[in-house]
């Protein structure tokens, strides 16, 4: 099976990919360096498209209403932000895993999540296409690569620690991702005050 074909069934059909991925072996240290590489190719690409957007980051910042959190479109932030949006997904289904008999090494775990994250950055591609045509198609497309990336996760995630049902592990690692980014996010937020003398107001 080539790649252009697994990504086609990663997209379609998530829930087979564990099954696909078995025989195929990867070490943890391979994983970690993939992480980097996604986090690092998503926030070049998002940081792209938020400058076709806002155009620059003070019209960003005018945006927000706060021209001190201008340094969130910042290339670095945004890389930042994904590498730990991809490590608390594989924290958080690490945690539901407590819940469930079957056992999964990480590096199993771990090859799945990361090709559903890849399949995501290409995805953004076709976003980027949109942009130029109509900018309502892109957030539309922005917002069903948000759902189908929650739906393939839960599916193999699912399928991996034979939970029965694909809705609720979705509802419960929205949540619990969610607030972790959120508490995460809080922190960052302060570090930044912190170093900055408290120039930046409260979140």
């Amino acid at each position: 099976m080539d790649f252009k074909q697994l990504l086609i069934i990663s997209l379609r059909r998530p829930a087979k990919l564990p099954n696909l991925l078995t025989s195929f072996e990867v070490k943890l240290n391979t994983l970690v360096e993939g992480a980097l590489f996604i986090a690092a190719s998503t926030s070049l690409l998002n940081s792209l498209l938020d400058q076709l957007i806002f155009k620059s980051s003070e019209n960003a910042s005018i945006l927000l209403e706060n021209n001190s959190l201008s340094f969130i479109f910042n290339p670095l932030s945004m890389f930042a932000f994904e590498l730990i949006f991809i490590i608390t997904v594989m924290l958080s289904i690490l945690f539901f895993s407590n819940f469930s008999k079957q056992k999964v090494r990480i590096e199993e775990l771990g090859k799945n999540v990361l090709l559903l994250f890849l399949v995501t950055f290409a995805f953004k591609f076709t976003q980027v296409l949109f942009l130029f045509i109509l900018i309502d198609l892109y957030y539309i497309l922005r917002f069903f690569e948000v759902l189908w990336l929650i739906w393939a996760l839960s599916s193999v995630v699912a399928i991996l620690y034979n939970f029965k049902s694909i809705l609720l592990t979705a509802f419960l690692g929205v949540i619990t991702v969610s607030l972790t980014m959120g508490f995460l996010f809080m922190i960052f937020i302060s570090s930044i005050q912190m170093f900055s003398g408290g120039n930046l107001p409260n979140v």
